[in-house]
């Protein structure tokens, strides 16, 4: 198997068992991948290059949060609106958990936001 093959067949999205102490609860954090990555950091992007929080989080929460028993995802965009009247200890929690563990660092968020 040639490297290229090993390296687009590799299971390179990463998984983490985080406990939430404000919901009482485990879940499991997943990487996302490069393009959705880019794809919501497009989409939450403002005119005036920041970001915008309000859209991210409840989004990052969408894209990264599974049930570690069934392994479905646990939100859906339906419930964006939902997640924004939760805790923001939590909500930031583990938010803060899911851009780690994308290489979503304050830095890279603000330079993703930019025009090139």
């Amino acid at each position: 198997m040639s490297l290229r093959d090993r390296i687009l067949d590799a299971d390179d999205i990463g998984r983490e068992l985080v406990d939430v102490p404000q919901w009482g609860v485990e879940v499991e954090v997943r990487t996302m991948s490069a393009g959705k990555r880019s794809r919501m950091l497009q989409t939450c992007a403002l005119p005036d290059g920041s970001v915008d929080l309000d859209r991210l989080y409840p989004m990052l929460i969408v894209a990264t949060v599974f049930d570690p028993e069934s392994g479905e995802r646990v939100f859906t965009e339906a419930d964006m609106e939902a997640l924004q009247e939760k805790s923001a200890a939590s909500i930031e929690f583990v938010a803060q958990k899911a851009m780690e563990m994308s290489g979503m660092t304050a830095k890279a968020v603000d330079e993703e936001g930019k025009d090139n």
